[in-house]
C-alpha cells in the first residue's frame, strides 16, 4: 500500500497541533487563541460538534430542527442528479460551506489574510470520517444506517472530498505555499474488531483509499478508540493520529506494519495531553513528557529508527477540547 497521492511535504518534528472543536462561541476569540498556542500548525476552529456546516449541497437530507436530527431519503431523485451534476463539472462553488454554520472557517480565513504566523508551517482541517458519519446518519423510514447503503455511502464520500477541496482551495487563495492537511475523525474504527460489528475491513481499506486520494492534500485519520492499527496502516493514509495517553503500548504490537508505514512517509501524531478536565488537573509537564519518551522509546525497541520517527511525528492534545471550559 502506498500512501495518499498528496504529500504532506513537511517534516514535522514533533510540532504540536490540535483537533478543531473548541470551547469558544465567539469566533474570533477561538481564532486567536488557535493562533496563539499552535502557531506553527494550527487547526481551523469548529464551535460546536454539529454536522450542519457539512452538508449545504449534500442530497436527499431531511433535516428535524425541533429535534436537531438530520436523515436521508433516497427518493429525492432530482436532489440526487443536481448532486452528480455539480459534482461532475467541479463545481466547489456549489457545496461551499454557509458562513452561518462554520464562522471559524471564515473567521480565520480573515485573520490569516491580514496576519498569518511568522512560523506558520501548516493548516490543518477536522472533517468526520466516512465510517462513523456512514453509521450515524440513519434512513428516514427504515434506520438503515447510510455506511450500508451503497448510494448514501458514496455520497458521503464525495461530499467529505468536495467539502475538503473546497477548503483547501480557499485556504490556498489566501495561503497558496502553506500545505493543508485534512483530518478525518474515526470514533467507531473500533468496531472492526468488535465481535458485534459488521463492517468490512476491505471496504474501510477501498473506502478511505478512495477519499484520501481525492482530496488533493495529504490526509490524516484519527481514531479515539483502540483498534489493529496495522489495518489502518493499510491505507493511504498520510498521517495515522492515536491515543498515546491510554494506547502507545497497543500501537507497539504492530512493529513490521508500523516500520514500513513510517519508512514510506507516513507520519504519527502523538495525542498525549488529556482533555478530560479530572485527567488533566491530576497531570504536570514533566508526567506527560516521560509518558511520551516511553512510547517512543518502546517503538525504537520494536525495530523502528529513532530519529526517523521523531522527524514523522505529531504532538497533540488526546482529543478535541470542546468538552474544556474556556479557561
Amino acid at each position: 500500500m502506498i500512501l495518499s497521492q498528496s504529500s504532506l511535504k513537511l517534516q514535522p518534528r514533533c510540532i504540536a497541533t490540535t483537533l478543531s472543536t473548541v470551547p469558544f462561541r465567539d469566533p474570533h476569540l477561538a481564532c486567536r487563541t488557535m493562533l496563539e498556542h499552535f502557531p506553527e500548525a494550527p487547526c481551523v476552529p469548529k464551535l460546536s460538534l454539529s454536522l450542519r456546516r457539512y452538508i449545504d449541497g449534500m442530497p436527499c437530507l431531511v433535516i428535524d430542527p425541533e429535534k436537531r436530527r438530520i436523515t436521508y431519503d433516497l427518493s429525492m431523485k432530482s436532489q440526487l442528479q443536481t448532486f452528480y451534476e455539480r459534482y461532475i463539472a467541479e463545481d466547489l462553488e456549489y457545496f461551499a460551506m454557509n458562513a452561518k454554520y462554520a464562522p471559524g472557517f471564515y473567521t480565520f480565513l480573515n485573520i490569516l489574510k491580514l496576519a498569518p504566523p511568522a512560523d506558520l508551517k501548516m493548516i490543518h482541517i477536522g472533517l468526520p470520517g466516512p465510517l462513523t458519519w456512514g453509521l450515524s446518519l440513519l434512513n428516514h423510514e427504515t434506520k438503515k444506517p447510510a455506511w450500508y447503503d451503497h448510494t448514501m455511502r458514496e455520497v458521503l464520500i464525495i461530499t467529505l472530498t468536495i467539502k475538503a477541496r473546497w477548503q483547501k482551495k480557499k485556504i490556498e487563495a489566501v495561503l497558496p505555499d502553506i500545505p493543508v492537511l485534512v483530518s478525518f475523525g474515526e470514533p467507531l474504527l473500533g468496531v472492526i474488531d468488535s465481535p458485534f460489528g459488521s463492517v468490512s475491513v476491505e471496504e474501510i481499506i477501498d473506502t478511505f483509499d478512495e477519499l484520501l486520494n481525492g482530496i488533493d492534500c495529504a490526509g490524516e485519520v484519527h481514531c479515539c478508540s483502540n483498534m489493529d492499527w496495522a489495518k489502518l496502516m493499510q491505507t493511504g493514509t498520510n498521517v495515522i493520529n492515536f491515543d498515546a495517553y491510554q494506547f502507545a503500548n497497543k500501537i507497539a504490537l504492530y512493529p513490521a506494519p508500523l516500520s514500513e508505514f513510517i519508512s514510506r512517509g507516513g507520519m504519527l501524531a502523538w495525542r498525549i495531553v488529556p482533555v478530560n478536565p479530572e485527567t488533566l488537573a491530576a497531570e504536570n509537564y514533566d508526567n506527560l513528557l516521560d509518558k511520551l519518551e516511553a512510547g517512543v522509546d518502546r517503538l525504537v525497541r520494536g525495530g523502528l529508527d529513532r530519529r526517523s520517527l521523531l522527524e514523522q511525528s505529531f504532538i497533540t492534545p488526546c482529543c478535541d477540547a470542546g468538552t474544556l471550559t474556556p479557561d
